[in-house]
Formats: structure tokens, C-alpha cells, sequence
């Protein structure tokens, strides 16, 4: 008999086969060697590689031999080899080399038979007597087996589950049939640490898999792959051996938890393995076998942040995979506070206040990012992604957790790095969930991450799983949103409905000023400027700090911190010539935002436009309130000395107008021929002097200005008011224009000052404007008809289509003469028009008669035109009178201003 040795058995192949593997010398693996037990032969198992199935009972068999010697200490002994180099011999799992012989206890059991071979040398003459014994003691068990019918020999076995290497479906149905189950299982071979093949032992089957273990990567080992170059990265051999000692070929729990995107076809899983002695995938963590796998990680059933603190303490070790790590080997402490969001800045940044600093404090959600507006397919979730933070946290209490802080990188400025939350929810993980952004990964040795990084790991898969926002494939564009603001015409058109809606829900985009906002109608998807109506709030400083007014910062940060991309209500009450909208803002239904403007000291009321609006008591009470506790601006109010100003005032005033009336000037006598260039409404127009020598200079400075074009400067951005060079779009002729407001998207409203008519024209259609034309005079000026209020958006809005209908029939490609009646200062020219074709100018004639005539028009007894000519406004009065009598024009049911 051979000499007898020890070795620890690996694996069983099969019912008569196993690996065993000797001593281990310092890090490197053990060896091993493959060894046949002599003389006996069990069913095989199939090969899935060579289309060759299970034979019936191989299984069993191998599993019997595997419970009872499956890493275990044995003794064997090579009784014999085949010409191949390949041994066979017998193993004992005890010190009875009789009773301890697993060959003989196969046979016994059914498992196994004896081989021909064996049967045939118990006949020779020079067999060993050692081996002759053994062969008997096998016939001995083998007829035993027979005669109880016991495994094999079992004419009626009962039928073996089958032994699944595939699956026949998709895997992702067996995985949402088992997903969270306890499944018993075998691990059968170990590619890696952190990678292994699985037999499942199910109801009705065994079925194989690969598992990945969840939430850890271990080094990698890939040899003998047909046409892929060996792997073998640095501790995977040993990693991949302290895994086999604890797991090969032993009993354990797996759960399934997952399946790699595109895996769903070849059976990997995702999941954990459940032992007797432990979690391995924590053991491979904390003895520095293995990293945490963030992409794995959200698989993991109540999250990573045991695994995160192990590996923290492997890396302080520096020891193995982190030898030499120079990272960071603990948690920073994070700073938490209390604070208020104030704004929205985008769909992963966030401005709060920090009412323990008294500052602003600006915050980029840690480690997401929003929907890049780069990309066409993504564009749309950017804003929806914003839209949905406003929702979420606008206005409310948030508890910020300071991550890090990002230094500045090429044209990234530094930033703080924050998890937020409000009311338990993180801003971040809601927005992830929902699809509206991604998660940022790091290297293993990257600290700076957020706090709750595996609830956005976790929140990122299941919306990937549900194909939500980005993960939907579906492209979402851009919505764009037209400007009701874009000038003052387009405002006009919006005014009148919106007055008669009542309070209008809106959201308050941007805030330039204590009392002037960028306001959204969602319902209407419009945008627009508005104005609060009866106050007037400092002017705010710039940027830089430059051009404010004491207290106007703060009147801003008073309107920021309670209007700012919240819902609010509006009510409208005018527009302004600029196209800006007029009105009163409601933060609540009872909270009106100018009221709380006034009550902090931080605007005064603007008698004239807050004696026309219907909340002028509220407004005057909020003032006098603040007056008396001298908040803000009336700090150093004294209310004795105001009201001797102010009698003082009023008494100047009475002495201004006793000497006007007194010294009342005679009727103005200069007439003008003249051409109506641009009608713009009832109330305003543009003329042009007909004479032929301004004619000929208008046409010879076109021309001019036509030859004279300068070359468009790369920084070329013209500012309100300025003069530039415009080309018409109707005929692309270059004409003299004022900038009278900068639109988004490089777009310019302009005024063409020789002729009065204005568009909007992108910045290619315009010029810095030639110096010798800046100086010449306009070639058009703005008037109105004297004596006279027409029906406009203010006053009978109702029918100034129909006034300015009327009106151009009777200017428009007319010359014809004009009287000045009245030049008042920074303000349009009052004129009465008369036709020369109907003789001597006599009022009830002129146009402005006509109109009178014809009931679109009231006589404005507080016009300058009307203070230097009382006969002239009686004339007008008349005909006002004579057409509401007759019920002509505004008048045709009756007294139409009896709202104004």
C-alpha cells in the first residue's frame, strides 16, 4: 500500500471525483491535485459545453459525497495511475481505514458501483492482497445496495430534479418571481471574491447562476478564457482563496436582489450570500479584499452604510488593496443647520437663508446632476427638474448637511456641496427618483460625496427600473414661453382680459427690484413684467454694487426672500409704456406684497397711481404704520415737521395755479404741415414736417446712411436708449433707431426715431450708428390731439379699437396742417389737425372735432392744451355733449365712463 497523506478536500466533481489541496505556504495559493476514487464508478454529470446531459442520480450521488467531505481534513492514499498521469485512490474521513473508507460508504448506499476493471483484477494472480481485500469489501457493499435497492439499483427510483445551467426564458422573470426570497443554495465555483457560480436548489429544479455579490468589487482573476488575455489583478488569487476556504461547494442562503443592466439573457444576479458564519461580503470589505461597489450597492437590502463604515476602517489599515492609500480614511463630520429656501437656481442648485449668519448662502445639491441643456433629448427635464424643487421646497424650512466644498476648476467656480432636506425628503434623491437627474460616481478613494450617496444610488435604480424622466428614452423639448411685455402694443393686447379675470394665478420667475418682478402664467404660458402699482420702492444696486439707493438692497431682499418663484395672485390695473404691466401682488389671499413693502419702511406710496387703485386705504394705512414706528426709510420721520412741509407745499401749489390761471396764456398760433408717420394709438402719434427741403434731408441721409455702415464688433450689445443703426425688415433699408428694451435670446426693441414705428429685430440687423448722424434731429416727433382723452387702455379700454379705427381714416397718407395748441415739457405735443382740402381751419372741422363728433373722445379739461385755450375746450365740450346725446360712438348705451 502506498504511503498514506493529508490534504483538505476542495470540491467533489462528481460521485467518484475530487480536488484536494495541500498546505498553504505564505500568501500564494495551495496546490492541488485531482484524485478518482479506485474502483468504483458513479452516474456523471452532464457538460452543457459538450450538449451532454445529467445521467440519472449523478447528482445525488455527488451531492452525498459533497455533505460529507466537502472542505474537510482527509486521509487518501494513490493506490494506482493511468497512463494519462491521472490518479485514483481511496479517501478516509476518519482514523478507521475500514469504516472511514467514503469509496466503500458510495457503493453502500447506492451511490456508486464497482467498476469491470475492478472485478477483473480480483481474478489475476499478482494482485496485491491490500487491493484484493478492498475490491471484496466493495462487492461486499455493492451487493448489499443491490439487495435493499438502494440508490441505482433502485428499479423504480423516484425522479431527480434536472440540473438547469440556462435559463430557457428571460432571467429577469425568474428574478421578479424570486427577488427578496431566502433560496437555498450551493456555491459551486469561485471566479473571484466577489464574483461566484450558484446551484439554486428550487422546488422543481437546481438551477445555476452567476452571482455577483451586492454592494463589493474584488480584485480581478481571469485565466484560461478562450480569446480574452489572462487577468489576474493584485490579491485576487488570495481573495479568490479565502473565499473558497469559507464557501465552496457549503450550504448557504442567497438573495437575489437584482440583475446588471443587459445581463438579462445569460443569468448573472446581483444579490447576497447568507451563512452560518457571516456575511462575506463584509468580511472581504473589512480585511481589505474587496471595495465597495457604488453600482451594486443600491441592490443591497437597507443600504450600504455598514459596508461604507468597514471599508473606512480597512482603509485606515492600509493594509492589502489599500496599501498605500493616501485618501481620506475617515468621515469628515458634516456641518448641519437650519435655513429657508429662497431660491431656485437651477435643477441641482439651491439658495437658502441662513438665519443664524443672516446671509444668503448658495448650495449645489452633492453628487447629482441635472439634465444637461446641451443635450436635445434632455433639454425639457432641466426645466422640469427646476420646476419640480420649486414645488418641493420653495419658501419652507430645510435642514442643509454641508458635504464639501469644490474648489474652482477651469471655468467652474467653487462651490459648497450640500444634502438637503425638507421635511425628511432629500431634494436629491426626489429628484433622482423622479428621473429629473442623475447621480455622479466617484473612484473608491474619492470622499467628497453626499451623505445619503446610497439613497441616490438606490433612488436612481428604481428610476431606471420605471423608465422615469431621462430614463425614459422619450425626448422632452424646451417649452418657450411668449413675452406679453415685448413692447407696449402686445401689452395692450393682454390688459383688458386679464383686468376682467380678477386675481390671476401666477409664479414670480426673477425679482430686479423691491417693486419689479418677471412674472409666469403657467396657465397661459406667457411671460411678463410687472410693476407693484401705487409705490415706489429705491432703486436697487447693480451687480457691482454701484447706482442704489439707501435701503433699495434691502427692499430687494425683501421681495427675494418672500416672492421669489412662489405661487402668488396678481390683479391688473394698467401697462406702462415700456410694455411693463401694473398692478397689485398677493402673496396670500390676504397678504398683499406691497402692503408689507410699506409696513417695513422700504417704499413710500406714489400718490398719483395709488389713488387710482382700489387698494389706495390699505396702501396709505401700511405707510402711516410704518411712519409711526419709523421703520426703514422714515427712521428719522417727525411727523410735526412733515405736515408743515406739507402745508407748505399745498400753499405753493395754490399760488402756482392761482398765477396760471392768472396769467393764462392766449390760444397758440403755430401751424405745420405735416404727415402722420406712425398712428400708435388713440392717444399717440408720430408726425413728420411735410415741407420738401425735410423731405429732401430725410432722403439724403438715408442714402448716406445706406453707404455708411460699420462693421458689427464681436462685443457689440447696444443698451437702452442708445442710438444704433437698424435694418427695417419690411424692404432691409438702414434707418436711424433707439433701443427702447434688450429681449432674451440677443433680441432688441427698437423705435425708429425719423419715422415712430417700432419692431423687434435680432442683434445681426443692427449697427453701432456713424457719429454725424447721432447729432441730427429726429425726423419724427410724438404728439396726441389736443383737448382731448380718447378712449385707450386706462380710460373706455373698450373701445379704442374702434377710436383708432376712426382716427386712421382720417390721418393716414394725408398731409395735412397742424396747430400746436400746447409743448409740454418731457412730453408729447398737443395738436389740433386740420384737412386743407375743407378751407379755413375751424375747430368742429379738424379731426379732433371730428373724432369729438363722432363719441370717441372727452374733453380733457387738465390738459396744458386746454389751460391756453378755454374757447377751444367749450367748442370741444359741445360736441362731446352733442354725441352723447345722440348716443354716437362710446356713448351708444348710455355714459360709458361711468366705470372710469
Amino acid at each position: 500500500m502506498n504511503q498514506l497523506q493529508g490534504a483538505t478536500v476542495k470540491l467533489a466533481l462528481s460521485g467518484d471525483s475530487i480536488v484536494l489541496r495541500g498546505a498553504q505556504k505564505g500568501n500564494n495559493p495551495p496546490p492541488e491535485r485531482t484524485l478518482g476514487l479506485a474502483y468504483i464508478q458513479a452516474p456523471h454529470l452532464g457538460n452543457a459545453k459538450k450538449n451532454m446531459a445529467d445521467e440519472p442520480l449523478s447528482l445525488e450521488s455527488r451531492e452525498f459525497l459533497r455533505r460529507r467531505i466537502a472542505g474537510k481534513v482527509v486521509k487518501f492514499v494513490v493506490r494506482y495511475k493511468t497512463p494519462s498521469g491521472r490518479e485514483y485512490g481511496s479517501v478516509y474521513i476518519g482514523p478507521n481505514l475500514i469504516e472511514d473508507d467514503m469509496s466503500i460508504k458510495l457503493v453502500h448506499e447506492g451511490r456508486a458501483k464497482v467498476t469491470d476493471q475492478a472485478r477483473n483484477k480480483l481474478n489475476r494472480s499478482d494482485v496485491n492482497p491490500d487491493e484484493a481485500d478492498l475490491i471484496d469489501r466493495l462487492l461486499d457493499a455493492e451487493q448489499s445496495a443491490r439487495e435493499s435497492k438502494r440508490g441505482i439499483w433502485d428499479p423504480s427510483p423516484q425522479p431527480s430534479r434536472p440540473r438547469l445551467t440556462a435559463f430557457d426564458d428571460d432571467a429577469s422573470k425568474f428574478l421578479a418571481k424570486h427577488k427578496g426570497r431566502e433560496l437555498r443554495a450551493t456555491v459551486e465555483q469561485v471566479r473571484d471574491a466577489s464574483t461566484m457560480r450558484v446551484m439554486l436548489h428550487l422546488p422543481n429544479a437546481h438551477q445555476m447562476i452567476t452571482l455577483m455579490l451586492a454592494g463589493v468589487k474584488a480584485p480581478m482573476v481571469r485565466t484560461n478564457v478562450p480569446g480574452q488575455a489572462d487577468i489576474v489583478e493584485p490579491f485576487g488569487e488570495e481573495a479568490r482563496f479565502n473565499v473558497e476556504i469559507r464557501m465552496l461547494q457549503q450550504d448557504v442562503k442567497v438573495r437575489l436582489e437584482g440583475m446588471p443592466q443587459g445581463n438579462a439573457a445569460n443569468g448573472t444576479f446581483v444579490g447576497t450570500v447568507i451563512h452560518s458564519a457571516g456575511n462575506i461580503a463584509e468580511w472581504l470589505v473589512s480585511s481589505s479584499f474587496a471595495k465597495v461597489a457604488d453600482w451594486s450597492a443600491v441592490y443591497l437590502e437597507g443600504g450600504a452604510a455598514h459596508l461604507r463604515q468597514l471599508e473606512r476602517a480597512a482603509k485606515a489599515n492600509r493594509m492589502r488593496i489599500w496599501k498605500g492609500f493616501t485618501g481620506q480614511t475617515s468621515q469628515t463630520p458634516s456641518k448641519t443647520f437650519e435655513a429657508t429656501v429662497i431660491r431656485i437656481v437651477s435643477g441641482d442648485t439651491v439658495v437658502v437663508y441662513d438665519e443664524a449668519r443672516d446671509a444668503d448662502r448658495e448650495f449645489q445639491l452633492s453628487s447629482i446632476r441635472q439634465p444637461r441643456m446641451s443635450d436635445p433629448d434632455q433639454a425639457g427635464y432641466t426645466e422640469k427638474a427646476r420646476e419640480s424643487l420649486r414645488r418641493l421646497c420653495i419658501g419652507k424650512p430645510v435642514t442643509v448637511t454641508i458635504d464639501f466644498h469644490k474648489p474652482a476648476h477651469e471655468n467652474f467656480r467653487a462651490r459648497d456641496c450640500a444634502t438637503i432636506k425638507c421635511k425628511g425628503t432629500d431634494l436629491g434623491a426626489h429628484l433622482v427618483k423622479s428621473g429629473l437627474a442623475g447621480v455622479l460616481r466617484y473612484r473608491a478613494d474619492d470622499g467628497d460625496r453626499s451623505s445619503n450617496y446610497d439613497e441616490l444610488l438606490v433612488a436612481e435604480a428604481h428610476a431606471q427600473e420605471n423608465k422615469q424622466g431621462i430614463h425614459s428614452g422619450k425626448p422632452k423639448a424646451v417649452t418657450k414661453a411668449s413675452d406679453a411685455s415685448e413692447n407696449a402694443t402686445r401689452a395692450r393686447s393682454f390688459i383688458s382680459h386679464w383686468q376682467r379675470s380678477g386675481r390671476i394665478p401666477c409664479v414670480v420667475e426673477h425679482v430686479s427690484a423691491g417693486s419689479r418682478l418677471r412674472l409666469y402664467i403657467p396657465k397661459e404660458n406667457v411671460k411678463l413684467t410687472f410693476v407693484l402699482g401705487g409705490v415706489r420702492c429705491p432703486r436697487a444696486p447693480r451687480k457691482d454694487g454701484a447706482d442704489g439707493e439707501p435701503l433699495g438692497a434691502d427692499a430687494l431682499a425683501y421681495t427675494t426672500r418672500h416672492a421669489m418663484q412662489r405661487n402668488v395672485e396678481v390683479e391688473f390695473e394698467g401697462v406702462d409704456k415700456s410694455g411693463g404691466f401694473i398692478g397689485s401682488v398677493w402673496l396670500s389671499k390676504d397678504v398683499n406684497l406691497a402692503e408689507g413693502l410699506l409696513e417695513q419702511g422700504l417704499a413710500s406710496v406714489h400718490g398719483m397711481s395709488a389713488d387710482q387703485s382700489q387698494h389706495a386705504n390699505l396702501l396709505y394705512a401700511a405707510e402711516c404704520n410704518a411712519k409711526t414706528e419709523k421703520r426703514g426709510m422714515w427712521a428719522e420721520f417727525n411727523a410735526d415737521e412733515e405736515a408743515r412741509k406739507a402745508d407748505e407745499k399745498a400753499k405753493q401749489e395754490q399760488e402756482r395755479l392761482a398765477s396760471t390761471k392768472a396769467d393764462q396764456l392766449k390760444p397758440r398760433i403755430e401751424f405745420l404741415d405735416v404727415m402722420v408717420s406712425e398712428l400708435v394709438s388713440p392717444m399717440s402719434m408720430f408726425i413728420q414736417i411735410a415741407k420738401q427741403s425735410k423731405v429732401a434731408e430725410l432722403e439724403a441721409m438715408m442714402a448716406d446712411l445706406a453707404v455708411s455702415q460699420m462693421p458689427k464688433p464681436a462685443d457689440f450689445a447696444p443698451k437702452v436708449g442708445q442710438l444704433v443703426s437698424a435694418c427695417y425688415t419690411v424692404g432691409d433699408e438702414w434707418h436711424r433707431a433707439k433701443i427702447l428694451k434688450v429681449l432674451p435670446g440677443s433680441e432688441y426693441l427698437v423705435s425708429y426715431i425719423d419715422f415712430g414705428n417700432s419692431e423687434t429685430l435680432a442683434i445681426d440687423r443692427l449697427r453701432p450708428l456713424p457719429s454725424k448722424f447721432a447729432s441730427t434731429e429726429a425726423h419724427a416727433q410724438e404728439a396726441q390731439l389736443a383737448f382731448l382723452n380718447l378712449p385707450n387702455d386706462g380710460f373706455v379700454s373698450d373701445y379704442a379699437a374702434e377710436t383708432y379705427a376712426q382716427l386712421r381714416q382720417l390721418v393716414e397718407a394725408r398731409q395735412l396742417v397742424a396747430n400746436v395748441e400746447a409743448r409740454p415739457s418731457n412730453a408729447p405735443i398737443q395738436i389740433t389737425l386740420y384737412d386743407p382740402a375743407l378751407g379755413r381751419p375751424v375747430l368742429e372741422k379738424s379731426v379732433n372735432g371730428e373724432i369729438a363728433f363722432a363719441g370717441y373722445a372727452v374733453a380733457d379739461k387738465r390738459a396744458l392744451s386746454s389751460l391756453h385755450n378755454s374757447s377751444a375746450l367749450a367748442q370741444i365740450e359741445s360736441l362731446v355733449d352733442e354725441a352723447r346725446n345722440a348716443h354716437r360712438g362710446m356713448w351708444e348705451y348710455g355714459d360709458a365712463t361711468a366705470d372710469e
